[in-house]
């Protein structure tokens, strides 16, 4: 399926409407730099792939945009200037902050890489989240290695060569009747839970959240030893995932952050791409409430059973009802509506995305082993103001690898989460809090 569809489309919308970005940075650090020729030709694979596309308009109102393959893949940059090793967090902090991408145009990704003057090298794989998510990049890098990269999209030639009026008319019909099967089951489930909605009036705006300047959004990538990770979440009797939870919880609870009387609200990141799968994004969410304060005292427990409700849910239906069954209404309001109701939905307080073991394909690349390995994401051109009207307040990422659990940190509200060294301590002494230490890049 070639058709801008599900999240691609809601971030071509948040560029459209607001000039927001999302890039993705995938971060290695390798104890040696990897042959060049090699990397070379990891860079030409990546480029023959599913990663290189771009947009071509729908003719027809309500039909949905085409991908096509993109005719100008980005190429391999080394920067000329070696770096120490300390340096290689604010490195990467820096190149992804400075992501150039346009996935509409199709430049959707860049490959930039750094020598160190110990010699190692690090390589910053960036990327819209237009064009990939985080499985998604997990395939591409598997066949980029294995060199058996290819693009199922046509050309951008071979679309305008045929008449678009048919099948662009074909798809919006089929747009504005997926638009009535969804308000039909959003009407059902709001119904449904009628009672059980907490009122809009729960979080009541703050003077300052009316406050237009603040400070930027704060970085952190720790590492923290995968195998007393495990070991840390058995104990409290947990998962994992839980753990993870727990962290991000606990994070904002010392960050002063406020949290309604329905709990901390936390969305957890669900992949759904299956083998084969080639859409952009094929991933989902779903939302837990945490009622009371998290804590190593209190344990594991009441989140592991909330997530493992809210996923025996969301693998029943295939789809979070509500916020999965907007995008076909979304796309028949006009441009202000849109805005106007992408500015309202309230954000979770905070959001987990955990990719669990990563390949050997995504840990290797062009015949070297990286010692060190990040994923993380950031949204671009966010106001202040916006980020304290709408959640969430922190977000992070975790990925394991050989003796390694890496997770990255996006703190985004700027009064709790715009000071980095307050963000790193937050980080550490919640670690500390649950028997665990991390080494920051």
């Amino acid at each position: 399926m070639n058709r801008v569809a599900g999240a691609d489309e809601s971030y071509l919308l948040a560029e459209q409407l607001f000039g927001w970005s999302a890039p993705i940075q995938y971060a290695w650090v390798f104890g040696t730099e990897p042959d060049p020729t090699e990397l070379a030709r990891f860079s030409d694979q990546l480029a023959a792939g599913s990663l290189s596309r771009k947009v071509v308009r729908a003719v027809v109102p309500f039909a949905r945009h085409r991908w096509v393959r993109s005719p100008h893949p980005p190429v391999l940059r080394i920067d000329p200037d070696p770096i120490a090793d300390a340096e290689i967090g604010a490195w990467a902090d820096r190149t992804l902050r400075a992501a150039d991408l346009d996935p509409i145009g199709g430049r959707g990704w860049q490959l930039i890489g750094v020598r160190t003057t110990s010699g190692k090298f690090a390589l910053s794989l960036l990327i819209s989240h237009m064009v990939a998510d985080g499985h998604g990049l997990y395939n591409a890098l598997a066949a980029a290695n294995a060199g058996s990269s290819a693009s199922i999209l046509p050309t951008e030639a071979e679309v305008l060569a045929r008449p678009r009026w048919r099948a662009d008319a074909k798809d919006a019909l089929a747009q504005l009747g997926a638009a009535a099967s969804a308000a039909r089951v959003i009407a059902t489930e709001l119904w449904r839970t009628r009672d059980n909605r907490t009122p809009a009036a729960a979080r009541p705006p703050r003077v300052r959240d009316l406050a237009t300047d603040g400070p930027d959004t704060t970085l952190a990538i720790v590492d923290v030893d995968r195998a007393r990770w495990t070991e840390q979440a058995r104990a409290f009797d947990g998962t994992g995932n839980s753990l993870f939870t727990a962290l991000l919880g606990g994070i904002v609870q010392r960050s002063g952050a406020p949290v309604g009387p329905e709990g901390l609200r936390v969305c957890i990141a669900v992949s759904k791409r299956e083998a084969g799968d080639e859409r952009a994004n094929a991933s989902g969410g779903v939302w837990i409430r945490v009622l009371d304060p998290i804590a190593p005292d209190a344990g594991l427990q009441q989140i592991r059973t909330l997530s493992k409700e809210a996923f025996t849910r969301y693998a029943a239906a295939g789809q979070d009802k509500l916020t999965d069954n907007l995008q076909p209404l979304v796309r028949l309001l006009p441009d202000r509506v849109i805005a106007t109701m992408m500015r309202a939905i309230a954000g979770p307080d905070t959001t987990v995305s955990n990719l669990g073991a990563a390949p050997d394909s995504v840990i290797e690349i062009a015949g070297r082993r990286a010692e060190s390995f990040a994923i993380r994401a950031i949204m671009q051109g966010r106001s202040a103001a916006e980020r304290r009207r709408q959640g969430p307040a922190v977000a992070a990422w975790a990925v394991e690898y050989d003796d390694k659990l890496t997770i990255t940190f996006f703190g985004i509200h700027p009064d709790h989460f715009g000071d980095e060294d307050k963000l790193r301590a937050h980080i550490a002494a919640e670690l500390e809090a649950w028997g665990l230490g991390g080494t920051s890049w």
